[in-house]
């Protein structure tokens, strides 16, 4: 492998990568990168509240992370669910892919998605219709990853673990596959 991280998990938040990106860097004996951490880390605060604050830094941030991360040979990468729209990072996920990368988009339904992120709780009518929104989103989003995505595999009711699996079975990675990258 030259220069190009081993997998790259794209999907929305909620949608598990980073809970399975850890476990499958951890069988794989390589580093996890979370760019969304990365991001955090460079600016100096979590994310959630440079994208609440509109922080005008956030886009380049963003790209940079992104640009970092997929260029770690080796590790398992984790982008963030709207890194997608960059056309940069587009690019890059690009980049990656041809130097030997996997790239997985997660796949989890609204449901699932409004479970893990807390969106199932009761609101007030006055939000409008979080759900509706986020299926929208989820929907437009799953379109741009389905350009550069090698796989899906789907996290609905899986433990992260399980999703580590599907992943491997994916990307031909376990026992002893042809296309086995070490």
């Amino acid at each position: 492998m030259t220069g190009a991280p081993r997998i790259v998990l794209l999907g929305v938040s909620g949608a598990g990568k980073t809970s399975a990106g850890r476990i499958l860097a951890e069988r794989l004996g390589a580093d996890f990168v979370d760019a969304d951490d990365l991001v955090a880390q460079e600016a100096g605060a979590p994310l959630a509240e440079l994208v609440i604050a509109r922080d005008p830094r956030l886009e380049r941030l963003r790209r940079s992370a992104a640009r970092r991360a997929l260029a770690r040979p080796g590790a398992v990468v984790a982008l963030g669910a709207s890194q997608i729209e960059d056309a940069d990072t587009v690019d890059g996920i690009r980049e990656a892919k041809t130097r030997g990368a996997f790239v997985v988009e997660l796949v989890a339904d609204t449901a699932e998605v409004a479970r893990r992120t807390g969106l199932n709780r009761p609101r007030s009518v006055g939000l409008g219709a979080p759900r509706a929104m986020l299926t929208a989103m989820i929907a437009a989003l799953h379109e741009r990853y389905a350009d550069v995505a090698d796989s899906s595999v789907p996290t609905g009711g899986a433990d992260p673990a399980l999703v580590a699996d599907r992943v491997l079975g994916e990307c031909r990675l376990a026992g002893d596959s042809p296309n086995n990258r070490d």
